[in-house]
């Protein structure tokens, strides 16, 4: 089965050597493009307008310009900031409650320093010292408002990651954002019970031969099989030691399969179920919040949807059987 290539690799205990190219790789969480200007510089070019604009709360510097010559750098309703200020904090919040730490804050700084301007994607937080950065001409759109929260636990997630030495003590082997984007794309569920794009939550189910190591943020659906998020009672303390395990072993592949091991059994009968209930029945079962109503961007039941096509997917195959 292809699903099952991941677990392979973990039980071989692949040697790979890790390549420091991708301690400054982007990981933005989606493009957002509808006026580009391509020849203007982008994320990897650090381009950052001169942001007259500033507001501290207790963990975070944020700031913003509304005088920008480029009208897609420009927030002129300061109440904009305010409310992802409060989404900011809201998920430091839960993120300290529990995993026991806080994110990842550069040496020497003692709040996180959150951008907003013009990039090509909803939000940023690579590399590790570097600010959050969020898109500015995306948040003040009536069109994506409903991007900004899961955005805002997303991106602080990835200083979480950073907080257990990923990218600042160890380096990932390729290839890893089924992991760093798949468990940043879970914090969205877990914070505010929706995602900022819909994808994250279905493709998995819609393409079931896709490989867990190509899902990148839609692996997701995995994270919430992990921490039993599918069922009635989630169990989250089994993502805080998978952390906990990520840092002592620097390897995510090995502190995944020690983690299901401890707590499933043999990891290869785990993999097997997955990827089993992934095309039949993933939420067949009742379960607590935030998995029992995912919502997307705009408010829609992503968990009905999947419900549904399974149920059609059910349907079809008895009447092929039969």
């Amino acid at each position: 089965m292809k699903f099952l290539r991941l677990l392979t690799a973990i039980l071989l205990l692949i040697e790979l050597n890790m390549i420091s190219a991708f301690a400054g790789e982007p990981h933005p969480t989606a493009d957002y493009n509808p006026t580009a200007d391509y020849g203007r510089p982008q994320i990897a070019e650090s381009y950052t307008p001169f942001l007259e604009n500033s507001m501290e709360t207790d963990h975070f510097v944020l700031k913003w310009t509304s005088k920008s010559s480029h009208s897609a750098d420009n927030i002129k309703d300061p109440q904009i900031i305010k409310d992802t200020a409060g989404y900011l904090e809201t998920a430091w919040a839960k993120y300290t409650e529990l995993f026991g730490r806080h994110p990842y804050t550069a040496p020497g700084k003692d709040r996180i320093e959150v951008l907003f301007h013009d990039i090509d994607a909803y939000g940023y937080a690579d590399p590790p010292d570097g600010p959050i950065q969020f898109n500015s001409a995306a948040w003040v759109d009536k069109n994506t408002r409903g991007i900004r929260r899961p955005t805002s636990a997303h991106e602080l997630f990835h200083k979480l990651q950073y907080a257990y030495g990923f990218k600042t003590k160890w380096l990932p082997k390729t290839p890893y954002r089924w992991f760093s984007e798949g468990t940043a794309a879970w914090s969205e569920v877990y914070v505010w019970g929706m995602v900022s794009r819909t994808c994250k939550l279905d493709e998995l189910f819609k393409d079931t031969d896709m490989e867990l190591e190509e899902a990148e943020d839609t692996a997701m659906p995995f994270w919430i099989y992990f921490v039993q998020g599918n069922q009635e009672h989630p169990n989250h303390e089994l993502m805080r030691k998978f952390f906990e395990a990520c840092e002592r072993l620097q390897d995510e592949n090995l502190a995944l399969k020690e983690v299901v091991e401890e707590t499933y059994g043999p990891a290869d009968q785990f993999f097997k179920k997955f990827a089993s209930e992934r095309k039949s029945g993933f939420w067949s079962d009742p379960c607590d919040t935030p998995y029992r109503c995912i919502t997307g961007p705009e408010g829609q039941d992503l968990v009905k949807e999947v419900r549904d096509l399974q149920r059609k997917w059910n349907a079809n195959s008895r009447r092929t059987i039969f």
